[in-house]
Order: structure tokens, then C-alpha cells, then sequence
């Protein structure tokens, strides 16, 4: 028997207070239907920030809650323009921006490391799965509806839903830098939401700011550069991802030589042994399968398993040492024999106590001639009707679109360090 579906519901958020989706005959028992399926559940069981919390104790927030906080900012983008969107349109636009990371793996992109899958991938195999819960929802409303919801979710599409779902100033990142400078703590990634909400304009390739709010996308932009300087790579951040990646690595290593041991039942031992991982089995899996594994593996005959799992366990964690940190394209040579050699001199069991992490980004991708309708810089709209992009207005912006940079570390074991000052000799204090 069906479900019956459920009316709309009223919501409390940390970052946008009240949610409201009581008010729409068929948005908001959609929303609300979908909000319910065990595939939106489990991210209740999935961090939003990873590992982070063990540098910003208050980063315990969910992909679940934040989920719910990208549906949010999608709806109010959406009603700006009601008139200009077909309903069908606006509702995809919204149930994309909920079921955006439905496909996360645990402690997200570090398992798309080590299994070398794209969240996005598994997101479209699950919402078009028959099985999927969510798939049978949206299908009730409109055949073509799951289809729909998958192209925006991986950018197959153009206009307005696209831009809202997946763009440079999209209703991800207007949530996830609010949400987590709010639970980290981190002043730096505040910027003025509700200035750009009420200025966005729209034409026919998408999205636009009048021109009277790039302050405050220039305050977006600057806070996006801080959060990635700050939180999201930050070396102890980086060190805790590297140990739990090097440490589903060794489990992987010691699975294929025939160590039944250290899998675990279900999806998480499926992976680990190297069988193929459909959308659907994304849904079964989430962070406490993974502490599980951790917890078991910390007493493993293994002594780099034990090694791995009990430091994470225990916040025993890697130390980093920072390399050349580039503003611009790679200096192919900088570090390469260095790190050559030190990867021959070390044992292979070593090998998995020791990671060359580089971590880059570009706080905003300029305008690019040639590039079409699929360029992806932000637009702004003057009173005149004068289309230009930011960064022909915005000195700030200018200079963020030429301000990729490259971190690049030796993370390793402390008992590690030693061994490789010898190897590094003076090159050790060249960073």
C-alpha cells in the first residue's frame, strides 16, 4: 500500500530560522515526502564537514541538515521568479537542491578518494533506481521528474534551474559557507545572504546580481577564499582525512591479499573487496559503518591498520609539513625527485604512513571568451539593462579570479619524521 502523502510541514534552522512548506498544495508535501525517504534520512548520519570536527569541535552538523538548508535558499530563489518558471520547472529545481548530495558517501569526499567514485555519479544511479524511495515519490508527480532532477543535479542542463542548483553562486554554496562558518566558528565565512536574495535578476541564459549588490557578492567571494584557506584545508583537517584514507587504503591492500578480516559486513566490506558500488548501495552505508570498521581495526595483528585506526580513534593524528605553496600553476620539479626518493627509501609498509597532499582552488572562475552560454562567471545587471561580468566591476573580484593557489604538504606518522629529515637533508627547511 502507498503511502498516504504527508501535509507540509514548518521547519527550525540554526542558519535560516524558519522553513516553511506548509503553504503549497503540491511543493511542499513533495518536499516533505522526500525529507521522510530513508535516502535523505541517512544523511542525518553523514557530517557535513568530515573530520573537521576534530579542529572545530562545534562542525558536527549533517549533509542532512545542510540539505534541507539548500532546499531552502532554491525555494526562495525560485519564488523571485515564479512568474518567469514552469511550475514542473520550479518544483525539479527545489527537489534537486534537496536531493543534491543524496549520493554522499561517509566522511564524503574522502571515500570518493579511496573508492574512486563521484557522489554525483551515485547520486543519479540511486534517484533513477526503481527501488529507490525517492525515485517512486518523484515519479508520482511527474514521470519525467526523476530524469529532470538528475540533469540539474550533474549540470546537463541550462537556465535558470541549472544556475540555481549548480553555478558559481549556487543555493549550495550560499548554504554551506553560512552553515559551517556557523558551526565552526569561523567569523570569516559570514557574507550578506539576504542582500543578493532580494538583487538576483534572471534573463534567459540564467541567473543575474543588479549591480547595486556586488558588494555583497564580493563579501560571498572573499569568504569562500577564507573558508577554503581556514577550514576546509586546513593541515590538521588534511592530516585526519589523509589517515582515514590511507587507512581504508591498507584495508583494501591487506583484503586483496586475502585478509577476510578486516571487512565488515554489508556495503562498506563490498567496497573495501573491491566489488562494483551501484547508486543504490550508497544508501546503505554512513559514518558509523566506517567508526565501526575503525573500531575494530584499531586491534587488528596489522600493526599499520591498528596504527591508522587507533590514531584516528584517539586524535593520534599525522603531522604536516608544509611544502611550497604555489599562487599560480605548478613548478613541475619543485619537490618531484625530493619526493621520488623518498618514496624509494621508504618500506612499503611505510609508504601508508606517508602522503604528498596537495589541495588547490580557484575562489572564482572569470568570464572566458568563447566559452558560450556555459560560462560560469557571475553576471551582473546595471539600471541601464547592461549585462557585464563582476570582474569587469569589481576590482575585488578581479583579483579573486586570479587568485588560485596550491597548497602542498608532507603529511606523515610522527615516528616517520626522523627518517625523512635524513632523506631530505637540507631540503627539509625549504618550504
Amino acid at each position: 500500500m502507498a503511502r498516504p502523502r504527508p501535509l507540509g510541514k514548518v521547519f527550525r534552522d540554526p542558519v535560516h530560522n524558519i522553513i516553511n512548506y506548509r503553504d503549497e498544495a503540491v511543493l511542499g508535501p513533495l518536499i516533505v515526502s522526500l525529507i521522510d525517504t530513508p535516502e535523505m534520512q541517512r544523511l542525518r548520519s553523514v557530517r557535513q564537514l568530515g573530520l573537521a570536527n576534530l579542529v572545530f569541535h562545534g562542525a558536527e552538523h549533517s549533509r542532512f541538515a545542510h540539505s534541507m538548508g539548500v532546499a531552502h535558499v532554491a525555494r526562495r530563489i525560485c519564488d523571485a521568479f515564479r512568474n518567469e518558471m514552469e511550475p514542473l520547472d520550479r518544483i525539479a529545481t527545489v527537489a534537486a537542491a534537496l536531493l543534491h548530495d543524496i549520493g554522499h558517501a561517509p566522511f564524503s569526499h574522502v571515500m570518493e578518494r579511496v573508492f574512486s567514485f563521484h557522489h554525483e555519479d551515485l547520486s543519479a544511479q540511486l534517484l533513477l533506481h526503481p527501488e529507490s524511495e525517492a525515485h517512486q515519490i518523484l515519479l508520482q508527480v511527474d514521470p519525467a521528474l526523476p530524469q529532470r532532477v538528475v540533469d540539474l543535479i550533474c549540470g546537463a542542463t541550462t537556465g535558470l534551474g541549472r544556475d540555481i542548483v549548480s553555478s558559481q553562486m549556487d543555493a549550495d554554496r550560499l548554504d554551506y559557507l553560512l552553515r559551517d562558518a556557523h558551526m565552526t566558528g569561523a567569523e570569516v565565512g559570514r557574507y550578506d545572504i539576504e542582500r543578493i536574495l532580494i538583487m538576483l535578476r534572471s534573463d534567459r541564459r540564467g541567473l543575474l546580481v543588479d549591480a547595486r549588490a556586488y558588494e555583497a557578492v564580493e563579501g560571498y567571494l572573499v569568504s569562500r577564499y577564507h573558508m577554503y584557506r581556514l577550514i576546509y584545508f586546513h593541515r590538521t583537517v588534511r592530516c585526519a582525512e589523509t589517515m582515514l584514507e590511507r587507512a581504508f587504503a591498507r584495508a583494501r591492500f591487506l583484503a586483496h591479499r586475502g585478509d577476510g578480516s578486516v571487512l565488515p559486513a554489508g556495503t562498506l566490506g563490498d567496497w573495501i573487496s573491491g566489488k562494483e558500488a551501484p547508486g543504490v548501495s550508497v544508501a546503505r552505508v554512513a559514518d558509523f559503518d566506517a567508526w565501526a570498521a575503525l573500531g575494530a581495526w584499531q586491534h587488528h595483528p596489522d600493526r599499520i591498520l591498528s596504527q591508522l585506526a587507533s590514531g584516528l580513534l584517539h586524535r593520534k593524528l599525522f603531522k604536516a609539513r608544509e611544502r611550497v605553496t604555489l599562487t599560480s600553476a605548478p613548478r613541475e620539479g619543485d619537490d618531484s625527485a625530493l619526493e621520488q626518493r623518498i618514496l624509494e627509501e621508504l618500506s612499503p609498509d611505510e609508504r601508508f604512513l606517508f602522503s604528498i597532499d596537495v589541495a588547490h582552488d580557484h575562489p572564482y572562475l572569470p568570464y572566458i571568451g568563447g566559452a558560450g552560454d556555459e560560462a560560469p562567471a557571475i553576471r551582473v545587471v546595471d539600471g541601464h539593462g547592461t549585462v557585464r561580468h563582476i570582474e569587469a566591476i569589481s576590482p575585488i573580484a578581479r583579483a579573486l579570479g586570479e587568485a588560485s593557489y596550491r597548497l602542498r604538504r608532507w603529511i606523515f606518522h610522527p615516528d616517520l619524521e626522523p627518517k625523512l629529515r635524513h632523506i631530505a637533508g637540507d631540503a627539509w627547511d625549504l618550504a
